[in-house]
């Protein structure tokens, strides 16, 4: 949960603190409470580790008990819960505890709220733009879900060291499953970042709402001030007339009017990037957008955004350069031209015959994970004889702390049977009651056996006779050797484990909807590979990579753990064209740094090629022709 602001409502209570001395517990089903962190309107934050995983998180338990608070906390973690996107903050896991009440887990994040962030003042417009594009992509998703946030604040957005943004703080959202917060004052809840018409109370919430407190937010962003509680805010043309086309995309965003805004948070977006094209050639050495053809666009890959400096420094510059160059005025139409004499087969003078639409470039990225699982099995007794000798007094090692063989993580090394440290002690054989002898199993413990004979009769008849002798085993003393313990009367018992090692690979990508993915991968290059630890949260930052660590975590059991990992990156340029061709959309990229063109049959002289075909089949008949005749 983010920070909300506290406000109390008659009748409210707190809950028992659990992680406090005088809480009577410290574990929350598979999660232990380590320290409390914060609180906020509805909720004590703790700092937790996931027992199974070994992994950081953050456990928020909801510390009210009136029914609209509870309806809140759970309608937050149940809609994270359901909706996924890079930039609103995921909910792990959620529930009721019959100790501490409702809680729910999202992941530990290193991050900042963009609240005190801009405590120290005004953003640098391009840091500014690039917050409010990640925050824009998150309200369309909510929006494309029939879910409209009402909450959009700096307090509720977070910020990562990499840059990455995550809203969160989805308990005053609008759903179709929202419960009734209509006795809820609104004036309790109004900021300034507030659309004029929202109310809890009433009317039906629009996306609107959302795009008003998102120029509200752009605003305090390029100002360094939050907006008047009421009326359109100063222009920013008189902090810095460098602004003043911002200005008027906020000031079309801050609408009194829903209907005056803009139709939806990209369109605002693409409007602003517009507006501050000089502060980003500014600011950026290796793209000069104002050279650029209208239509073209670069996307920041979410990769670069999280890992930063982490990625081939020389990759992305060149990525970058290499866009800048297609993106000026008639590049991609020279370059197309330039193919086309390449070779007959293909259609004359293409760069003029499409109509380009949209120019994009991006990166993509190819991931490869290698994991390293090492099992320990749950330790067993095993009993061997004892043959004299004290036992060092030594601490009990656990099963994961015992030491195993030094190998390398990633090699596979079969069931290996070993010793758990400090788990020798000397017991007596229960076979014999420690004695070292047993009753002898021969003669029952009698020392005499039974022995039949046959005799024979005077009268020639014979009869059958028996009697007893001295046990051959025991030589009539009645007892043997205990071959449990070989006559020790005492067993050495161990604990024991099974242990073993093995590596899985995991592989992921990019969304290569619509592109030629061997090509792509021929020419993807490495950009990162090393070692990493799944504990650290920047690496869930990145669906494909989440995804791929999420599920290697799910091939962990109670007995297996994953003690390494691996990533390899590689990452590809693209550039995509979207055209028309006889007013019929169509769709063409060039990948990699030499730009290979993949496309459809629109890139071909299909009619030149048609008439080579026509011909070459007639010449093959009319030789045919000729040698019957």
């Amino acid at each position: 949960m983010a920070t909300l602001r506290a406000q109390s409502q008659p009748g409210d209570s707190d809950s028992p603190d659990p992680a406090s001395p005088s809480g009577a517990a410290r574990e929350l089903r598979n999660y232990r409470l380590d320290r409390r962190i914060g609180q906020d309107e509805l909720a004590i934050i703790y700092r937790a580790t996931h027992l199974t995983l070994d992994r950081p998180v953050l456990v928020s338990v909801l510390r009210r008990t009136d029914w609209v608070s509870s309806s809140r906390f759970q309608l937050a973690a149940r809609l994270a819960a359901h909706l996924t996107h890079p930039n609103l903050l995921p909910v792990i896991d959620a529930g009721h505890d019959d100790h501490i009440g409702h809680y729910l887990v999202t992941p530990y994040l290193d991050t900042r709220s963009l609240q005190d962030v801009l405590a120290n003042g005004a953003l640098d417009p391009v840091q500014a733009l690039r917050i409010a594009t990640q925050l824009a992509s998150v309200l369309d998703y909510l929006h494309a879900q029939n879910v409209v946030h009402r909450d959009v604040q700096p307090a509720n957005i977070l910020i990562t060291l990499q840059g990455t943004v995550y809203l969160t703080n989805l308990s005053l959202a609008a759903s179709p499953d929202t419960p009734d917060l209509s006795s809820i004052d609104d004036t309790d809840y109004r900021t300034p970042y507030t659309a004029p018409e929202q109310t809890l109370r009433t009317g039906q919430p629009t996306p609107a709402s959302d795009l008003y407190s998102l120029g509200a937010v752009i605003y305090h962003m390029l100002s360094g001030d939050p907006p008047p509680p009421t009326g359109a805010p100063p222009s920013l043309a008189l902090r810095d007339e460098a602004l003043a086309a911002a200005d008027r995309v906020i000031q079309r965003l801050m609408a009194a009017q829903p209907s005056h805004r803009y139709s939806s948070a990209g369109q605002a977006i693409a409007a602003l990037r517009q507006a501050l094209r000089p502060q980003i050639d500014a600011a950026t050495v290796d793209m000069e957008e104002s050279r650029w053809e209208p239509i073209a666009e670069w996307l920041e890959n979410p990769l670069e955004t999280v890992l930063g400096s982490m990625i081939d420094a020389d990759f992305v510059t060149r990525s970058r350069i290499r866009a800048d160059t297609l993106h000026r005025v008639d590049a991609v139409r020279r370059l197309l031209d330039r193919w086309s004499r390449q070779s007959w087969m293909r259609r004359r003078e293409l760069g003029h015959v499409i109509e380009p639409e949209q120019i994009i470039s991006y990166n993509l990225y190819f991931y490869e994970l290698r994991v390293a699982y090492e099992t320990r099995t749950m330790p067993q007794s095993r009993f061997s004889v004892h043959r004299g000798g004290a036992l060092a007094p030594a601490h009990e090692a656990g099963v994961w702390d015992a030491p195993v063989p030094d190998v390398p993580p990633f090699e596979t090394h079969g069931p290996e049977t070993l010793v758990i440290p400090g788990s020798q002690r000397v017991v007596g054989c229960p076979e014999c009651s420690a004695a070292g002898r047993i009753p002898c199993r021969t003669c029952s413990g009698s020392g005499t056996v039974m022995r039949t004979r046959k005799v024979k009769e005077p009268d020639g008849s014979a009869r059958i006779e028996q009697f007893t002798e001295e046990c051959p085993t025991c030589r009539g003393y009645a007892r043997e050797e205990c071959e449990n313990c070989e006559g020790t009367g005492q067993l050495l018992e161990e604990k024991v484990f099974d242990w073993s090692r093995h590596a899985r690979a995991y592989f992921n990508e990019d969304d290569l909807s619509g592109l030629h993915k061997p090509t792509l991968q021929a020419k993807a290059l490495r950009v990162f590979e090393g070692p990493i630890s799944l504990r650290e949260g920047h690496w869930y930052q990145v669906a494909p990579l989440k995804e791929m660590i999420e599920e290697a975590q799910r091939y962990c059991k109670e007995d297996t753990r994953i003690i390494a990992a691996e990533l390899t990156i590689r990452g590809v340029p693209v550039t995509e064209v979207d055209y028309r061709f006889r007013g019929q959309p169509r769709t063409l990229a060039f990948i990699g740094f030499d730009n290979t063109l993949r496309g459809d049959s629109t890139l071909y002289d299909v009619e030149r090629l048609t008439l080579y075909a026509i011909i070459l089949i007639m010449a093959i008949i009319l030789v045919a022709i000729l040698i019957l005749r």
